[in-house]
């Protein structure tokens, strides 16, 4: 792997150049805050408008950036893990981060940030997607449950916004290293200011892993490893805002195929780029609260030597490849207005446009069938993995807010989606709120979501799959009941009761092609529960239980059970000793596979941050301390025998991590 320079240079640029900075300790806010407090923090995602978690008509969790350091998660995927009924499932390709929640597959979950959908028109998060640095967060909201009727396609099982470090919100410049296990070497930084009449930021992350490497049974051992640069500019005065990010993988190491065989060949880049601009007025005039984004995004990915589908032999001395690049934009336009001249009624109105263009691909294949043939690029013929085709997609929206009394309030929406492709589609919400008791607050909610069919789905023929231009969305119905007791100003206890089911699955028939069939129904429960003992001492958890029907539909190495506990002390001035357990359980094998269950896991680790010494802070984890033989669900070939093997993960490791505040 490259290291970037700038791991090696951020540190003593910045000790230069600020030795007389102001000595700054980083405040543990939330272990000063009580749980009453904790219940008024603000969340935007459950109608797009700040709302208090208690009052917010969904089932929403706050992760901060405090929480993020505690943990000592540095992606995204580590920060979700934390979630109720969040599953993060590893794909032995490439060892892609696949977020499911409540026991649906991934493509039921729409993950943003700042608002702005990251899946693309083929790979669902990106073939190549590996979540997002986490010192670029600063904050994570998430909805369990429908969010269609306000965001649109893809909201099935969850909603997901990543909020970064944007102008105006980062009040203190830091810059920081980190090294660990698997050679693992990064480097951040983030940067506000004001500039005339414009707050300005700037956020940077470069690093650089041979990524774990599992020992396979007649592979060896197979290595993750990739380079990642991820930048943010911002730039913000009054109403306005400008964003611009870029993010890109280099030698990423995909490892095993698609169809599970060993592909040492490919080492794969990608990169995206997105720029918003936005214009947002809570009270543009009386009543009237507007926001207007224009959005743009553009991303590329090349398998460039690779894809290697099948190991070498007689026919095929080099394996059967298959080069494969796309190039795909987007251009979005979105304006909601929020209207409270109704005596008790807020409402929202919203509509806007979106054009999704894939403007290139390229496939060099040197096989047709069982044939070789000389490296063929066979881009714009029906066997291409996808299309160079666009489409366009049009919204409208309204929801209401009403105040029915002063313990009640009722929220109801409707989104109308139409494409230009497979067309219409309806997607309603209901949600009442009850303010119990002072200390119980009750929700019932109810709310339908869609996932719109993906090009692939719809117009490619491959050598695994036929496309099929008919499609039909899948569509989803939610039902829960959620329920919160503030024990008192030190405890807290949540528990959800939820039933899902998704209609007009979208999946291949025994001719392989994609087709609409089946109907499959999840129920379930997630509690959890926070105790903050005193301002030094703070526990936490989950336990969530999905009860899947057993049909051809069930997405089968979800885990029926899981838990996740912990706890942080700050035991002296400065120390905070964070440790966190997740355990996996009851993960059944599809009807067709002989192989037993897979086993169940718990994964402890533990995190020293320490930031009592002027303008410095470090940390250090251990990630797996017992070094718990945990496995994902997968079918890796044995290159011998043929028989599938499951993808081990990351055993014990460790990182250290300096920051200093300037």
């Amino acid at each position: 792997m490259n290291k970037p320079k700038l791991l090696f240079l951020l540190m003593s640029s910045v000790y230069s150049d600020q030795l007389a900075a102001e000595d700054i300790v980083a405040a543990d806010s939330l272990l000063n805050m009580s749980i009453e407090e904790l219940t008024q923090v603000k969340v935007i995602i459950a109608t797009g408008m700040e709302q208090t978690k208690s009052d917010a008509p969904a089932t929403v969790t706050l992760i901060t950036e405090d929480d993020i350091k505690k943990t000592g998660a540095t992606n995204l995927a580590d920060i979700l893990q934390t979630v109720p009924g969040v599953h993060i499932q590893r794909s032995a390709f490439g060892f892609r981060p696949e977020v499911r929640i409540r026991g649906a597959a991934s493509t039921q979950t729409l993950l943003m940030i700042n608002g702005n959908p990251i899946r693309d028109l083929v790979w669902n998060f990106g073939i190549f997607w590996k979540g997002m640095p986490a010192s670029a967060i600063e904050r994570v909201e998430v909805i369990r449950g429908p969010g269609s009727a306000l965001y649109g396609a893809d909201a099935s099982a969850g909603v997901i916004n990543v909020i970064t470090k944007t102008a105006g919100k980062i009040t203190q410049n830091e810059a920081g290293v980190r090294a660990g296990s698997f050679d693992t070497q990064e480097g951040f930084i983030q940067y506000g200011d004001q500039w005339n009449d414009f707050d300005v930021a700037f956020t940077a992350d470069y690093s650089t892993t041979d990524g774990h490497d599992p020992d396979i049974k007649n592979f060896g051992n197979v290595r993750y490893g990739y380079d990642n640069q991820d930048l943010r500019f911002s730039l913000t005065n009054k109403h306005w805002q400008f964003l611009a990010n870029y993010m890109r993988h280099d030698n990423l190491d995909t490892q095993i195929t698609g169809a599970g065989f060993y592909d040492p060949v490919t080492s794969a880049d990608d990169e995206r780029y997105d720029l918003d601009l936005i214009y947002s007025d809570t009270q543009f005039s009386e009543n009237w609260g507007i926001k207007a984004k224009l959005h743009y995004q553009d991303l590329d990915y090349d398998s460039n030597k690779g894809f290697r589908e099948t190991p070498p032999d007689a026919t095929f001395p080099n394996g059967r490849t298959n080069q494969m690049s796309s190039s795909e934009r987007q251009a979005r336009f979105d304006f909601t207005a929020n209207y409270s001249g109704f005596n008790e009624h807020t409402i929202t109105l919203g509509s806007g446009y979106n054009w999704q263009d894939i403007y290139q691909v390229d496939q060099i294949v040197n096989y047709d069938g069982n044939t070789y043939i000389p490296p063929t690029n066979i881009a714009g013929t029906p066997g291409a993995f996808a299309p160079e085709k666009s489409r366009e997609l049009r919204y409208a929206l309204i929801q209401d807010i009403w105040t029915l009394a002063p313990d009640w309030e009722l929220t109801s929406g409707l989104r109308y989606d139409h494409y230009s492709d497979f067309g219409d589609t309806f997607n309603p919400r209901i949600a009442l709120v009850w303010q119990t008791t002072d200390t119980l607050t009750t929700k019932f909610l109810y709310g339908q979501a869609f996932r719109a069919p993906n090009f692939q789905e719809l117009y490619a023929i491959t050598s695994r799959s036929t496309g099929n231009s008919s499609l039909d969305p899948e569509e989803t119905e939610t039902i829960e009941l959620a329920v919160s007791w503030q024990i008192n100003q030190q405890a807290q206890l949540n528990a959800n009761l939820f039933e899902y089911t998704i209609d007009d699955f979208i999946r291949r028939d025994s001719n392989r092609k994609y087709q609409n069939s089946g109907r499959h129904k999840t129920t379930g429960v997630e509690i959890e529960s926070q105790w903050q003992l005193n301002n030094k001492l703070a526990f936490s958890g989950n336990y969530t239980w999905r009860d899947p029907e057993h049909n051809d539909y069930r997405v089968s190495e979800e885990p029926e059970q899981s838990a996740y506990l912990r706890t942080d002390w700050r035991f002296l001035p400065g120390w905070n000793w964070d440790i966190q357990l997740n355990w996996i359980a009851d993960r059944e094998r599809a009807e067709n596979d002989s192989r037993k269950n897979i086993s169940d896991y718990t994964i402890t680790d533990t995190t020293f941050r320490y930031s009592g010494l002027k303008n410095w802070e470090f940390a250090a984890s251990i990630r797996n301390i017992f070094d718990e033989n945990a496995k994902d669900q997968a079918n890796i070939r044995d290159n011998i025998s043929g028989a599938k093997m499951d993808l081990p993960l990351p055993g014990r490791n460790a990182w250290a991590e300096i920051r200093y505040r300037f």
